[in-house]
């Protein structure tokens, strides 16, 4: 037989264990192990020693029976071949064992039947482990397919299996969730009944060549649901071959990709566009204006760039909240776009900023001519919670190719067009010309030095005495802004002062003024000179803030200096940017016995309806009305014309920038109550006043000004 086999033999008599194996060797086996046991222990240890092929058991032993045996090997689970040897075994008997599970059994006079009853039983032992192998598989194969059916049941992405014809055998429930078509709805259909006629012949020809020649195509389809509609969905084809190695079906799976489309398009939207009006962003408008460039180099059309700002568009926020500030800007740019045609490009930079592509111009005329236009739609009164609010904007403007070759500086001069009119008056518009991208890059160093001088300590005051006419005594003096660059030098208020309050520096340094000033009056006064009053220049800024008041409070205790000893002054353009607000501040503030001026009366609204609100106690006459007086006949009438509305409002008139003795003579005849100019003295730091410290006289108190209703 040829066959190896290992041996437990149950035998106490050891000459008929090894007849036992000579036996079955003459017969054609090979015995590898054999090993012979006589006791219950024994045996116990040795089925587990072992892969046996088989037990021969001797049927009488002493004290360990075969029953015993048989019951150890069934209680150990070994599907072993377990034949009964004996020389004293009934047929009763014999039967008895079979019945209990023995496999055969052999009489030891007639060993002939030896092998042949071992190799039934061993074939009988390999046919049932065959059985259980395919019982074990059938079973492990049905719970591999209803974990698979599980698993393809509760998928999201649905799944159809077609034949090779295309027919559709299969769904999943997900397949019928996404295309809204139930199964038996769908079987032995064609799946073009999903098309939605988005794609071409060629499409589908090459989604057919891939999964025939390469077994499987990956890809994104639109497909239409039951309901009509389409909807994108990603796609996976797979040849699902057979035993053959030929293909033998086709399986698709496939998953709705709508809400991803939708957050993939909302992202790139927000990408370039702004999320408060809608409009283009920074990045594509450009794009877009790159674009134009191009198209403008190759002779197809022309470009000019507007950017605009709103003018006091702080206030606004400041004043009314950010809500309105947000539709303020919403309507704004409604406003704009109205004007533009259809290939025009809107976009806004953020805050108060846009920007406009014009791609259809004749000629810079025609581009003031909408410029304007655009201008004239701002400035219309716009109703914003409840408030009627007049804005106005700054534009400035270049064109391709003069003002710039490329994106860029094409940006760069629009901007520096559009700072010409930072610190102008505002609704007004601004070609970029050559040198203006020079004096924007000397706003830039100055704004950039600005931001560290008051930390390094680089700014000044100076003072300038105010003469009082009748005596020629100095009671007031005015603190006057100066600035000593480390990196720019001396630079002029002119100049620095615009950037200051263009950068919204003005705030911190006009805290820092008032508190300075008073400071210094403090000092003169403890080292024996009279209490003398400091006039101080308050910006638009400060004053749009609301706590202008309050600072004034705060310095005048931290300072200890008497109120009647601090005089505010404000422009005419400062108070009426917003009357109502700035009223109640200037009330609260001349309440506490602060005095305060107009200054530069005459070169801004000069309302007098608004003018008789305030409750002031001087004006001062501008320079340039008194730079006219010896050569001028009309700045004579408006000086006289001053002092008579001043004396009927009650209060006390001051000319700046006297210079001659003509100037002095004319405007004391007139009844200025006080001078001011280089006549007397420069403004000058506080060491330097020495000269006309004998002249200081205490600062007199002014009549309390008369307080006009101011509307709540």
């Amino acid at each position: 037989m040829g066959e190896n086999i290992d041996l437990l033999i149950v035998e106490d008599n050891e000459s008929d264990a090894a007849l036992v194996v000579r036996q079955l060797e003459r017969a054609g086996y090979t015995v590898a192990t054999a090993r012979r046991v006589d006791r219950a222990a024994e045996f116990q240890v040795a089925l587990g020693a072992c892969a046996w092929s088989a037990v021969l058991c001797d049927y009488a032993l002493p004290g360990f029976s075969p029953e015993e045996a048989l019951a150890q090997v069934q209680a150990s689970g070994l599907d072993l071949p377990f034949v009964v040897v004996s020389a004293s075994l009934s047929d009763e008997e014999a039967s008895r064992l079979m019945a209990l599970g023995a496999h055969d059994y052999v009489h030891k006079h007639d060993l002939a039947r030896l092998a042949p009853a071992l190799s039934r039983s061993l074939a009988e032992a390999r046919g049932r482990q065959a059985r259980r192998d395919a019982e074990d598989g059938l079973r492990a194969r049905d719970a591999h397919l209803r974990i698979w059916s599980e698993v393809v049941e509760g998928l999201h992405e649905g799944i159809v299996v077609t034949s090779l014809a295309g027919d559709i055998l299969d769904c999943n429930p997900a397949f019928e969730r996404i295309t809204g078509y139930a199964r038996a709805e769908v079987l032995g259909l064609n799946p073009r009944v999903l098309k939605s006629g988005r794609h071409d012949a060629a499409f589908y020809a090459g989604l057919w060549d891939a999964l025939v020649t390469r077994g499987s195509w990956t890809g994104e389809v639109w497909n239409r649901r039951k309901s009509g509609e389409i909807y994108p969905e990603r796609l996976a084809l797979r040849a699902v071959r057979g035993a053959d190695g030929l293909p033998s079906h086709y399986v698709g799976m496939f998953s709705d990709i709508s809400r991803e489309k939708q957050d993939q398009a909302r992202l790139d939207y927000l990408t370039h566009h702004d999320p408060l009006t809608g409009f283009a962003n920074r990045q594509l408008f450009m794009e877009r204006l790159e674009q134009a460039l191009e198209r403008a180099a190759a002779g197809e059309g022309k470009a000019a760039v507007l950017l605009l700002d709103l003018d006091r568009f702080r206030r606004v926020n400041e004043s009314l909240g950010q809500d309105a500030g947000d539709r303020l800007l919403q309507v704004m740019g409604e406003r704009i776009a109205g004007c533009l045609k259809r290939r025009s490009s809107l976009a806004r930079l953020g805050s108060d900023e846009f920007l406009l592509l014009i791609t259809e111009f004749a000629d810079a005329d025609a581009l003031a001519a909408l410029a304007r236009r655009i201008l004239d739609e701002l400035a219309r009164p716009v109703t914003i919670g409840g408030q009627t609010l007049h804005m106005s904007a700054s534009l400035g403007i270049s064109v391709y190719p003069d003002d710039g070759g490329d994106a860029e500086h094409l940006l760069h001069a629009a901007e520096a067009a559009r700072a010409q009119i930072r610190h102008g008056l505002g609704n007004r518009l601004h070609f970029f010309t050559p040198g203006m991208d020079t004096r924007a890059r000397r706003w830039i160093a100055v704004e950039s030095e600005l931001r560290h001088a008051l930390a390094r300590g680089e700014l000044q005051l100076y003072y300038q005495p105010m003469v009082c006419v009748r005596d020629g005594r100095v009671r007031t003096v005015e603190a006057l802004l100066r600035w000593n660059s480390p990196e720019l030098g001396w630079v002029s208020p002119a100049e620095f002062i615009p950037v200051a309050e263009e950068s919204e520096l003005i705030v911190a340094i006009g805290d820092w003024v008032l508190e300075t000033a008073c400071r210094q009056v403090r000092h003169w006064q403890d080292t024996g000179l009279p209490p003398i009053r400091v006039a101080v220049n308050v910006s638009a800024h400060q004053l749009a803030g609301g706590r202008l008041p309050e600072r004034v409070r705060e310095v005048l205790e931290r300072s200890g200096i008497a109120p009647g000893q601090l005089e505010i002054e404000l422009t005419e353009s400062a108070m009426m940017s917003d009357s109502e607000h700035s009223a109640r501040q200037v009330e609260a503030i001349s309440r506490m016995g602060v005095s305060v001026s107009l200054d530069d009366f005459g070169t801004g609204y000069s309302s007098l309806a608004y003018l008789s609100r305030f409750a002031l106690t001087k004006l001062k006459i501008d320079r340039s009305f008194v730079d006219g007086l010896t050569r001028d006949p009309k700045s004579s009438i408006i000086v006289d014309a001053t002092l008579g509305l001043a004396r009927g409002l009650g209060l006390r008139v001051v000319a700046e920038g006297v210079e001659t003795e003509a100037q002095r003579e004319l405007l004391a005849a007139a009844g200025c109550d006080a001078l001011q100019g280089y006549l007397f003295s420069p403004p000058v730091a506080p060491a330097a006043l020495g000269a006309l410290i004998d002249r200081f006289a205490p600062a007199e108190r002014y009549a309390k000004p008369r307080v006009f209703a101011v509307s709540a």
